[in-house]
């Protein structure tokens, strides 16, 4: 926990040393970043509490995963069929 807010405000410092542009833009984001992170923090919590289930976490990623790795292995499949290719098992090395 301790060394992702390390390593990025190092790899900060480094870049403002460097005079990169866009430092101001990125310490937007960041301050966006970090109240959006608190407030999903807190609305896991509260809905977990609530529940008393962990298991909302796992629930939630599979929710959020799930509609776009159908989206997108439909699209490779329509692809395939509408190219021909060999769409049978491939090795798998």
């Amino acid at each position: 926990m301790f060394m992702i807010p390390f390593s990025s405000s190092m790899s900060t410092v480094q870049l403002v040393i460097l005079g990169v542009d866009g430092v101001v833009s990125a310490l937007v984001y960041a301050t966006i970043c970090f109240v959006a992170a608190i407030v999903g923090l807190v609305a896991v919590e509260g809905s977990i509490r609530r529940s008393g289930r962990v298991s909302l976490i796992v629930l939630a990623v599979a929710a959020a995963m799930a509609p776009l790795t159908l989206f997108f292995g439909a699209a490779r499949v329509w692809a395939q069929y509408t190219g021909g290719e060999y769409m049978g098992f491939k090795l798998p090395c």
